[in-house]
């Protein structure tokens, strides 16, 4: 992986033109520690009452935050800046397919591959050169996130995917499915996933991945795991980007 300085004012330019990208929404996990702290009887997490009325397991996109599912947050900060929404799940598709196009994983994937069996199967959907991903764990990320991951690539001129990874004094946190990369990556993730890999980050320093350094702070990229994040998390929901009007990325 090779790190990419913090940008100057003059490195940011002008956002993410959505006509050249489709968003990715990562919410096909299990939500382990949300589920726990129910069996534990230390209280489940609220969630949206037609998930609890149809009942197949804890979801973690499907959690309240602010009296709105973790879903509906990344829809609005990713929708604005993207030609088209997918949405990656593997329950509850009809409740996710309300806020965008949903989908569960390549069955010849195999099962519980993880979140690159989602990017796999999100790039054979899409018809964009990009494809921006988020976490729906992550419902506050910085406003200027794609736009500084498509500069990186913009001024690198050869990686095809960038990550973010924030810097606070000393330490350093990477966010690796915070990513923006090209659609011509499709292979390289269903090869590295059948050879029985599945680190991310492992694959991003196979594929020579950009880590675009962004700087901490409270709640910047904070994940949403247990029933105490969720907690934490709450409160005035920040303001959501602008609609982008031109690509940094190179031409495909």
């Amino acid at each position: 992986m090779t790190d990419q300085p913090p940008a100057t004012a003059a490195g940011v330019a002008a956002p993410l033109g959505r006509e050249s990208v489709t968003g990715l929404i990562l919410a096909g996990g299990q939500a382990r520690r949300m589920r726990e702290a129910a069996e534990r009887g230390a209280g489940g997490p609220p969630m949206l009452p037609d998930c609890l009325a149809d009942w197949q397991g804890w979801d973690k996109g499907l959690v309240l935050l602010d009296g709105q599912p973790l879903l509906w947050h990344a829809q609005r900060f990713l929708a604005p800046q993207v030609a088209r929404l997918l949405i990656s799940a593997n329950r509850y598709l009809e409740l996710y397919g309300r806020y965008g196009e949903a989908f569960g994983d390549d069955p010849t994937l195999g099962d519980a591959q993880g979140p690159l069996a989602g990017i796999a199967t999100a790039l054979a959907r899409i018809h964009t050169p990009w494809l921006a991903v988020l976490p729906v764990d992550v419902p506050h990320p910085p406003a200027d996130l794609f736009v500084r991951l498509a500069a990186a690539l913009h001024e690198d001129g050869r990686a095809r995917v960038a990550f973010a990874s924030i810097r606070d004094g000393d330490t350093e946190r990477d966010q690796p499915l915070c990513m923006l990369l090209h659609s011509s990556l499709q292979e390289d993730i269903r090869a590295f996933l059948f050879a029985g890999e599945r680190r991310v980050r492992s694959w991003l320093g196979r594929v020579g991945a950009l880590r675009v350094h962004f700087q901490g702070g409270e709640g910047v990229f904070g994940n949403i795991n247990t029933p105490q994040d969720l907690a934490m998390m709450a409160g005035p929901v920040p303001r959501a980007p602008r609609a982008p009007h031109r690509s940094q990325c190179r031409k495909s």
